[in-house]
């Protein structure tokens, strides 16, 4: 029994002498990602991370031009673009510069880098209207087939606002070199204001403003509605205040086409709803209307037009 169970030892040891043995693998060591220097302030960082994820390119690759401390006039620190609102609110902060092989890229940020925009690059002539064509289809909902592009002019806009004032927004007094491109769809003709690098853009054909005051719910509300199908609401008991919708995304077809044969038929009209003087708690509610036809309303196109407008704003902070 002992040399049975000796033999069997040494079975049992030859085998496992004799099996193959797993190589012992070490994991591939992931590189790190390179970050920021430490000597970058916190706006540099968050801009040079930015920039880093959106050229894929190592943060070490890019170098720091400049860094200017600026008051943005709004939420989207100077950076608009069609289908965005921002907030009307100065946000102190910074205009980063910065280079990668060559070429320079311009980033803004709020003061601790918590928010960054990056500006874009320059853009021709052709792609600021091939975006114009697309935006004002999508805002009418229409083919871009039928929009064609009118005229387009080099021009130096007197505010940041390129040229374009609107309800409850502040402009800062500084020349802004851009472009008027003027479209057209179906008979009727639409002006876009842009900034020469196409950083901003702004409707420019208005169709109506609206805007409601006091009263014993302490109204504060604007609408300005643009013919291209832009439409921007501020009311200030509302955090964000501003907010845009179009056509496309807040008109019924009943709507859209009530409102077409008001433009079509009427031309400027100031409309006014307000309280009489002297009413305590007073609500002011006013209505300017910028139609391209010759009539004037009728009294009864007249609430017709301060119910539209009313329906709009409340569809806009749904």
């Amino acid at each position: 029994m002992r040399k049975h169970f000796t033999f069997i030892f040494l079975v049992l040891l030859i085998l496992t002498a004799c099996a193959p043995q797993a190589e012992a693998t070490e994991e591939p060591a992931i590189p790190e990602q390179e970050g920021p220097a430490a000597d970058f302030t916190p706006a540099e960082g968050a801009a040079i991370t930015a920039l880093s994820k959106t050229l894929n390119v190592p943060p070490g690759q890019i170098e720091v031009i400049s860094t200017e401390a600026v008051n943005w006039p709004d939420g989207c620190l100077g950076v608009q673009r069609i289908g965005v609102m921002c907030t009307q609110a100065v946000v102190p902060g910074f205009k980063v510069v910065l280079e990668v092989a060559g070429k320079q890229y311009e980033v803004h940020t709020d003061e601790d880098g918590s928010s960054v925009v990056m500006v874009p690059s320059a853009a021709n002539s052709a792609n600021l209207e091939e975006m114009l064509i697309k935006q004002l289809a999508s805002n009418l909902g229409l083919q871009e087939s039928v929009v064609s592009v009118v005229s387009t002019a080099d021009v130096e806009f007197a505010d940041a606002c390129l040229g374009v004032a609107m309800k409850d927004v502040t402009c800062a007094e500084v020349v802004t070199p851009g472009k008027i491109i003027v479209l057209e769809a179906e008979g009727i003709q639409y002006e876009y204001h842009v900034s020469a690098d196409g950083a901003l853009v702004q409707p420019a054909t208005l169709a109506l403003s609206w805007s409601r005051d006091g009263g014993i719910a302490g109204f504060c509300d604007s609408m300005t509605v643009f013919l291209s199908g832009e439409i921007y609401g501020n009311q200030c008991k509302s955090q964000p205040n501003g907010t845009m919708g179009t056509f496309a995304s807040l008109l019924s077809k009943e709507e859209r086409g009530q409102f077409d044969g008001w433009i079509k038929k009427y031309g400027q009209a100031n409309l006014d709803a307000s309280d009489p003087k002297g009413v305590s708690d007073a609500m002011t509610i006013k209505l300017d209307f910028y139609g391209i036809g010759k009539g004037s309303p009728t009294k009864s196109d007249e609430q017709a037009l301060m119910s539209w407008a009313q329906d709009v704003f409340q569809k806009l902070y749904r």
